[in-house]
C-alpha cells in the first residue's frame, strides 16, 4: 500500500499539512458564517430596540453594525499620561531594578573606597 514505508519525519510533515488544511478550512467556514452572524445580530438588535420602545429602522441598525465591524479590529495607541508611564515602568521593571541596583552598588563602592 502507498504510504506504508513513510519515515516518522515524513509522517509528521503529512500531519502538519493536514492540520494546516484543517485550520484554513475553519477560517474559511468562519468567513462564510460572517453573514449569518451579522443577520442574527441585526435581528437581536431589532428585538431589543422593540422591547425598549426605541424606533430604530433596519437601515440605521445596518449602519451601526457596519461602523462597529469596521472599527472592531483597529489598533489605537494608548493616550500618553501618568497611567501610560506607570504601565511602561511596570513592563520594564526588571531593567529599572538592574539600573538602580548598579547605581546603588557604584555609589556604595565610591563612598567606601574614597
Amino acid at each position: 500500500m502507498p504510504g506504508e514505508d513513510l519515515s516518522i519525519a515524513e509522517s509528521l510533515r503529512v500531519l502538519d499539512v493536514a492540520r494546516e488544511l484543517r485550520n484554513r478550512r475553519e477560517t474559511a467556514e468562519e468567513m462564510f458564517r460572517h453573514d449569518s452572524v451579522r443577520q442574527q445580530l441585526k435581528e437581536k438588535l431589532l428585538a431589543t430596540a422593540k422591547l425598549s420602545g426605541d424606533t430604530v429602522t433596519e437601515a440605521e441598525i445596518d449602519v451601526a453594525i457596519d461602523q462597529y465591524l469596521s472599527n472592531v479590529h483597529t489598533y489605537s495607541p494608548p493616550e500618553k499620561g501618568w497611567r501610560h508611564f506607570l504601565a511602561t515602568c511596570w513592563v520594564v521593571r526588571d531593567r529599572i531594578a538592574i539600573v538602580l541596583a548598579t547605581a546603588a552598588a557604584a555609589a556604595t563602592a565610591w563612598l567606601v573606597l574614597f
